[in-house]
């Protein structure tokens, strides 16, 4: 192991360890509100000190924070500070492509909480409209009864949807199943290997009423602000940055 490696794992010892990251993630509040500490006039908000507090206190047996680590945590998060602006002067964001992903996968990350955050407080209405506009999304899939006659194909009893029938019969026979009126059976195979297979009930596919599908609305409308979110970002952002691609 290297000195490098040494020195720092004797820094990220005990409490340290829970709150030393080389990569910042936006607060989702203005932090000069809160602010704890200022480093080189930027401020460390006072929410940043109590998630980093919180996750000491998880990592301990306890639960409880000891007496020192209120301290520690601070200087801690100025250190990371500190780490982040020289390895900003080091260009390590441009030359690094682990701290590039890095960077991105967390700006992706703040973009996806702060859309959450707004999609939460949607008034009832919205999630009714986005109901109404994503039917497709909360219908259920249509199902079927089948038998095989003559036992050639084994074929569980009780309602499949589609892709069990084709896992079970292939694609091109599943679909000539699934469009059958109920009581009709199509021969499958040819010959001696020929057998025939009975569509005996059908359940349309309906829609979920929409107060039965809320849970599933909900967590639809989230992820769909969320998706928009980035997508929104990136649109915005490529309008105004100065994008240049030579030709192959």
């Amino acid at each position: 192991m290297s000195r490098a490696w040494l020195l720092a794992g004797g820094m990220l010892a005990g409490a340290a360890i829970a709150v030393f990251y080389i990569v910042r993630t936006p607060d989702a509040v203005e932090p000069t509100a809160d602010a704890i500490a200022w480093v080189n006039e930027r401020p460390i908000s006072r929410s940043s000190y109590e998630n980093a507090l919180q996750a000491v206190a998880g990592d301990r047996k306890s639960g409880t924070l000891r007496q020192d680590d209120r301290e520690r945590v601070i200087q801690r998060l100025i250190d990371q500070e500190l780490l982040i602006d020289r390895a900003i002067e080091l260009g390590l964001p441009e030359r690094d492509p682990q701290i590039r992903n890095q960077l991105a996968t967390a700006m992706i990350a703040f973009l996806v909480r702060r859309a959450e955050d707004e999609a939460t407080a949607a008034e009832e209405a919205e999630l009714r409209a986005f109901y109404e506009d994503q039917r497709f999304r909360f219908e259920r899939s249509a199902q079927y009864r089948v038998a095989a006659e003559g036992g050639a194909v084994p074929l569980p009893d009780g309602w499949l949807l589609a892709k069990e029938i084709e896992q079970r019969l292939g694609p091109s026979a599943a679909r000539q199943v699934i469009e059958l009126e109920a009581g009709a059976s199509i021969v499958i195979g040819e010959g001696a290997a020929g057998h025939t297979v009975r569509l005996l009930e059908r359940r349309d596919g309906v829609l979920v009423p929409s107060d039965e599908a809320r849970d599933a609305v909900e967590a639809a409308y989230l992820r769909a602000r969320s998706e928009a979110a980035v997508r929104e970002f990136l649109e915005v952002a490529r309008r105004h940055s100065d994008i240049r691609v030579e030709a192959e």
